[in-house]
């Protein structure tokens, strides 16, 4: 069973996330010419933006996926793109409390495709100081553009991860191998979240510069790293909504509205999408755990909470 600690410690997460969510709308409630921008942002939406947005999600899904498959790939059976429906019913069942979409995705790593707990376990640390130094490099690169007054260096200098792509792709990488071809997959994930943030704000009348949108990229990728609460709940509305006012980008009730929207996004369409692949994700699971004869796994992973 789960150290009670550590399940305490999660469910109490879960519960603050919730509430903060609830204060973000509460506190857009208060605010008249917020809920009008957000009403004409749903009567009246601008198309291209939305599109742009919901596309740009679909490619976060992809570029996490290719984030894992650089790291997972090499030690085991695991296709691209069953990586993605990985990713994408992870990502959906991680909005619980306890985080059961980890679990489940170990689960399925290690009995379908063959890949130790261990190694799992250890990259999911390797994603996270892949998508923490990504954070750290996009954010020095924007200050640097900032403080130099050259946005184009600042430019060049943020795209340089990107030659990650460059580096040999072989059936047994090395380690910086897999770490630099992860860190030029989150690159993509990076621009998507660009220009998710350029899509949301735009809808609520609030037009950012390239440089406006890093800044918030580095605002909501630095929210998505806090522990213990799946995909940055609560936190990343509060944090893009102080953030974006202290740095005088926006006020907070638009940036509280701002990533709502982008919350919003997600349950219309990464929700569906993540369901839709927990279909043959479970399927391939129970065929593997009949054929191996094999079930003490799961409820070994349960027990131990991931």
């Amino acid at each position: 069973m789960m150290p009670q600690r550590r399940r305490i410690v999660r469910i109490a997460a879960f519960i603050a996330a919730i509430l903060l969510l609830a204060a973000a709308v509460f506190s857009i409630g208060r605010s008249a010419p917020t809920i009008e921008q957000v009403r004409a942002a749903i009567v009246h939406p601008d198309p291209i933006k939305v599109l742009l947005g919901v596309v740009a999600l679909l490619v976060n899904l992809v570029a996490c996926g290719g984030i894992f498959h650089a790291l997972l790939a090499p030690f085991g059976r695991l296709g691209r793109f069953e990586m993605v429906q990985l990713i994408a019913t992870s990502s959906v069942l991680n909005y619980l409390p306890l985080r059961p979409g980890l679990v489940g995705r170990i689960a399925h790593q290690n009995v379908v495709n063959g890949i130790p707990l261990q190694r799992s376990a250890v990259s999911v640390v390797e994603a996270g100081i892949v998508c923490a130094f990504s954070i750290v490099w996009l954010g020095a690169s924007v200050a640097l553009a900032q403080w130099s007054g050259a946005e184009t260096l600042g430019w060049i200098v943020a795209a340089v991860p990107s030659l990650g792509w460059c580096a040999r792709r072989t059936k047994s990488p090395t380690t910086a191998q897999r770490l630099l071809n992860s860190l030029a997959w989150r690159q993509v994930d990076l621009l998507a979240w660009g220009t998710r943030y350029w899509a949301v704000f735009g809808l609520l009348g609030v037009s950012l510069s390239p440089l406006d949108c890093a800044r918030a990229v580095c605002i909501g990728g630095a929210a998505n790293l806090v522990p213990f609460i799946g995909n940055g709940l609560g936190i990343r509305e509060w944090a893009i909504g102080l953030g974006g006012e202290r740095m005088a980008l926006w006020s907070t009730d638009v940036g509280l509205a701002a990533e709502l929207l982008n919350r919003a996004t997600d349950i219309a369409v990464a929700v569906p999408i993540g369901l839709i692949c927990g279909v043959p994700i479970a399927r391939r699971l129970r065929a593997a755990m009949a054929a191996r004869g094999e079930t003490a796994i799961v409820d070994a992973l349960h027990s131990s909470g991931g």
